[in-house]
């Protein structure tokens, strides 16, 4: 083959040069269908688990039953079931990283983190509106206050959070929902003993103490969840 051959298929098939004129021009023809912030939530919320939905709900029943049956009791039986409904927060928020779903969902159109802080959105809410419930319920025959009642209630969920979003962060295997699983039943039964063996530290005195590790524990859950959407973002920059 000539040179002149050559120069003709190089000139044929020489790429053009860039337009960025033409280019927004094109990209604004294509079709781009708007959803809003409040739309893109709800997708997300129908993404979730009916069966963990439900058993959030159901755990107002005993609380309801105890209100009326059992009384001054009622705290500490909702307060060894609320563990469990940070377990159901902390499995379901990792379920795609859990079952490797995670590059597939980073190849979707909406980016990981947004679908992350979507779904932890809305567990966050359904848990503050079941907690809503269950404060009162549970207030209701004891001699605490309604602000004792929610620390009470709030410190061995957040601490079952805590410890979940750190264990899913740094074990991406499904030994990860063991290893919450685990941390929800020892806070569970730690619970309880609490109440029975050492009652001193539910007693007004203590309160300050119950609210610091409060806000501690809020102040961590802030700091893993950072930590989980920074990894997010790793792990799509990766792919």
């Amino acid at each position: 083959m000539n040179k002149q051959m050559k120069r003709s298929i190089q000139k044929a098939f020489e790429a053009p040069q860039p337009n960025q004129q033409e280019k927004a021009r094109f990209l604004e023809t294509l079709p781009q269908p708007q959803t809003s912030m409040w739309k893109f939530i709800l997708i997300q919320a129908t993404y979730l688990r009916k069966w963990t939905l439900l058993f959030s709900v159901l755990l107002l029943f005993p609380a309801l039953i105890g209100a009326y049956h059992i009384e001054k009791n009622t705290l500490w039986l909702v307060s060894a079931f609320v563990p469990f409904l940070g377990l159901l927060a902390v499995t379901e928020n990792a379920r795609s990283m859990v079952y490797g779903m995670n590059e597939f969902e980073m190849s979707a159109r909406f980016s990981l983190r947004s679908v992350i802080l979507a779904r932890m959105g809305v567990l966050g809410l359904l848990d503050l509106l079941i907690f809503c419930c269950l404060i009162p319920l549970c207030h209701i025959g004891n001699h605490f206050s309604l602000f004792q009642t929610g620390i009470y209630l709030l410190v061995p969920y957040l601490l079952t959070i805590t410890i979940g979003l750190w264990i899913t962060r740094c074990f991406h295997s499904r030994e990860a929902i063991y290893g919450c699983m685990s941390v929800a039943v020892l806070i569970s039964g730690a619970d309880m003993e609490i109440h029975l063996i050492v009652d001193f530290v539910y007693q007004s005195s203590c309160i300050t103490w119950w609210f610091v590790l409060f806000v501690l524990l809020v102040g961590r859950i802030i700091y893993e969840t950072y930590c989980t959407i920074t990894q997010t973002e790793e792990l799509a920059w990766n792919l």
